[in-house]
């Protein structure tokens, strides 16, 4: 076959994981909370409010990250309406440039082979199908960093000054979607990378004042209007979301030196088993130093800091696709030697193929169903597809058993083939399962159907962050403040928010009030005022009430 031909059937096996894994039916879930609910409700505010510049969440000032995202995604509404799936575009559009500009920058580099393997492991990990998914800011964080450090590889290979300009682009447009956490990790991982080559002098290559007038062109004269227009965001932005979040244990954020060991395990499944062998393998490329120094980084920086949450390494998966793609085409015809790593793909799937006898084990059930009424209601909808992955399992196991005969191609093929089949039954059969879990759309769908003009309506003892999304309101807030404490102690804001005593006032006036709340809440709450409360709806573990 030759190479034309080969590349084209690569972008097109290319172009139908993307879809499935990044696209499918992404506009037919609910948003879920909160980080769904309140990035989505950002950008649709900033429309509203005709205001780009001062972000707000349920009309309050929302300071927490730069707007880079929500500018995209407005943009998004502005083409396509408000809705899920314009909303998730973005992201998933996030991915897909990810992805893409892999494939591209490790075809320039390592070759056709490298570049289509590297770019089917990043695109059937997991963690990150999962992200390009369930909308954070991460994605887009992570296509901005990953762009900045091929453009510094450009340079340092070919010294072509457009690499290094769009390195300092890229890494503006970072700094605009999560902050100046961008600079710190690229800076940090440049200059190691440059002292275990012996080439500190290239920082001197590197045209600095240019860069440094590039990106403060497009970084500061956002920084510069908001900080003119609101005085408490220098301190808020700068001090509390950057040095405390990772000083200190305030955002209630914390975790284990090992927090990010099984989720860089499980995020980057079925592939994460061959990182250590494909580190070994490889560690002596340059360029793959570059990209395991660029992970190392991450991870320790992230591993450090007093505030972790899952999706904050997601930067290190495609330096990692790009190394495991690497290392399959080194060795792609040979018999596959991996003892220790087949005998724990073995175990997993062996996991994988007893998982359906979990259903009739009335143990197993009594455990599911004390985490929550939607652990046991996802665990019962997913028989289906866990009996088809057990079978899939099954043969798995039976293939590995006979690893001498197995290449490492048919190793990648079948480890590609799990991916792609376990996302493929999940989306397909699993869609309406997905899209009742935490959110409150269906409560949302009936207060749009019985709220009047001039009605209150009220989240008690929480911030549902989906609700004003769904309602095109804004909520008042009883009993919490949460995230947008900040923004709660402007004037303007006052009215937004209100004490339990308040809230229990309200219920027994004759102003017409609706309330979503926890039903764990609910019975406390009917002992207070049972007269007054007609419960409306139920959605999973939480309610609608009303008081006439």
């Amino acid at each position: 076959m030759n190479n034309g031909r080969l590349n084209i059937r690569h972008l097109l096996i290319i172009l139908l994981f993307s879809y499935v894994f990044f696209f499918y039916g992404m506009g037919e879930y609910s948003l879920k909370e909160p980080d769904e609910g309140r990035y989505a409700e950002i950008p649709r505010e900033m429309i509203e409010l005709n205001d780009y510049t001062v972000p707000h969440l349920n009309y309050v000032r929302y300071f927490e990250k730069p707007p880079l995202f929500y500018w995209t995604v407005a943009a998004s509404y502005k083409l396509f309406g408000v809705n899920e799936w314009s909303f998730r575009f973005a992201n998933a559009f996030s991915a897909f440039l990810c992805m893409l500009s892999l494939y591209i920058f490790v075809r320039r580099w390592f070759g056709e082979r490298a570049a289509f393997l590297s770019s089917i492991v990043l695109i059937s990990s997991f963690g990150f199908f999962s992200m390009a998914r369930i909308v954070t800011i991460d994605m887009f964080f992570t296509l901005w960093l990953s762009l900045s450090l091929f453009c510094f590889l450009g340079y340092y290979k070919e010294k072509k000054p457009l690499f290094i300009y769009f390195f300092y682009v890229f890494l503006a447009f970072a700094t605009l979607s999560k902050g100046i956490v961008a600079i710190i990790l690229l800076i940090v991982t440049i200059i190691i990378f440059l002292l275990i080559e012996k080439k500190t002098s290239f920082v001197k290559e590197m045209r600095i004042i240019k860069g440094i007038i590039i990106y403060g062109v497009i970084v500061l004269p956002w920084f510069i209007a908001i900080s003119l227009k609101e005085s408490e965001f220098f301190y808020f932005f700068v001090i509390d979301q950057h040095f405390l979040r990772f000083f200190t244990a305030k955002h209630k954020r914390t975790g284990s030196l090992f927090y990010f060991l099984p989720v860089l395990i499980g995020g980057m499944f079925p592939w994460s088993i061959l990182i250590p062998r494909s580190i070994i393998n490889l560690w002596k490329k340059s360029e793959i130093r570059l990209f395991l120094i660029w992970s190392g980084i991450v991870l320790l920086f992230f591993s450090v800091s007093k505030s972790k949450l899952p999706p904050y390494i997601l930067p290190v998966f495609p330096p990692l696709a790009i190394v495991i793609g690497c290392f399959f085409d080194d060795i792609w015809d040979r018999v596959a030697e991996i003892t220790l790593e087949a005998a724990i793909y073995i175990i997993i799937f062996i996991l994988f193929a007893i998982a359906p006898f979990l259903f009739w084990n009335t143990t197993v059930i009594g455990w599911i169903s004390q985490i929550s009424t939607e652990a046991i209601y996802v665990f019962q909808s997913l028989k289906v597809v866990l009996i088809c992955v057990s079978i899939l399992s099954t043969i798995i196991v039976f293939a590995l058993s006979f690893r001498r005969f197995i290449t490492y191609a048919s190793f990648f093929l079948i480890l590609s083939s799990f991916s792609f089949l376990f996302v493929s039954l999940l989306m397909v059969l699993n869609i309406k399962t997905i899209d009742s879990l935490n959110s409150t759309k269906g409560l949302s769908n009936t207060i749009n159907r019985n709220i009047r003009e001039g009605d209150l309506l009220i989240n008690y003892g929480a911030y549902d962050q989906t609700l004003p999304f769904y309602t095109r309101r804004n909520v008042v807030i009883a009993a919490y403040n949460g995230e947008l404490e900040m923004g709660s102690k402007y004037e303007d804001a006052k009215h937004i928010f209100i004490s339990e005593d308040d809230f229990i006032k309200l219920l027994k006036s004759e102003k017409r009030v609706f309330s979503v709340l926890k039903t764990k809440r609910l019975k406390r709450l009917t002992e207070k005022i049972p007269e007054n409360i007609t419960i409306i709806d139920y959605q999973n573990e939480r309610c609608l009430i009303k008081n006439r």
